[in-house]
């Protein structure tokens, strides 16, 4: 259990990105006094928490009720989505400089774009239903991961305006770098889960 939850925080911390991530929310918040920033920060942890957490305990359901695929299926689809967000991130140019201005409140800011889809994009739901799923973690395992990843990335919010000026855009950039081979990474584990599982229980012909 201890190591199922391990290896859950390690893998969702890595989906998640959030020091690839501090441009992006740098450049989203960068019209918003430090006080609304922080609330901006604050409130984007929530909301993606909630939307992680219900993702992971109802995806299930509405896989096998509304969609009718299965678990497998999610976790072919979640190992390409997550292969092409690293070769977009490999080889594109940056693209967290688009931002989101004008009237935008604090609260519109930190639900679209940062909780969604910064923090809690595909990746990351795709992930937490899958640890969810998986018999060596299991729901405590998720939701331990998903309030772990997202705890940390608050803390680094809160002081993101020092970080960013120690560590600079060129090591956040290469460290972003190297995150993504490990989403990659990561990504073709989950596809080849759910391609064996076909082997290993193959669909009865009609």
């Amino acid at each position: 259990m201890l190591l199922g939850c391990l290896k859950a925080i390690i893998t969702l911390l890595v989906v998640v990105d959030p020091i690839g991530n501090i441009p992006a929310f740098l450049a989203a918040t960068d019209r918003f006094t430090p006080a609304q920033r922080h609330r901006a920060y604050t409130l984007s942890v929530v909301v993606s928490f909630a939307i992680l957490l219900i993702f992971a305990c109802l995806g299930q359901f509405i896989l096998d009720y509304v969609f009718q695929i299965k678990i497998a299926d999610i976790r072919i689809a979640g190992g390409i989505l997550l292969l092409i967000i690293t070769i977009r991130g490999l080889f594109n140019e940056d693209q967290t400089s688009q931002t989101t201005h004008g009237t935008a409140s604090v609260e519109q800011i930190a639900c679209v774009p940062l909780a969604c889809p910064l923090l809690a994009g595909p990746g990351a739901m795709v992930t937490s239903l899958t640890v969810w799923q998986n018999p060596h973690a299991g729901p405590l395992a998720a939701i331990i991961a998903i309030g772990v990843v997202l705890a940390v990335f608050w803390g680094m919010m809160h002081y993101i305006d020092a970080i960013s000026r120690v560590l600079g855009n060129l090591v956040i950039t290469a460290a972003s770098k190297v995150m993504l081979v490990f989403v990659g990474a990561i990504g073709v584990n989950m596809a080849l889960q759910g391609i064996l599982f076909y082997f290993s229980n193959p669909p009865q012909a009609l």
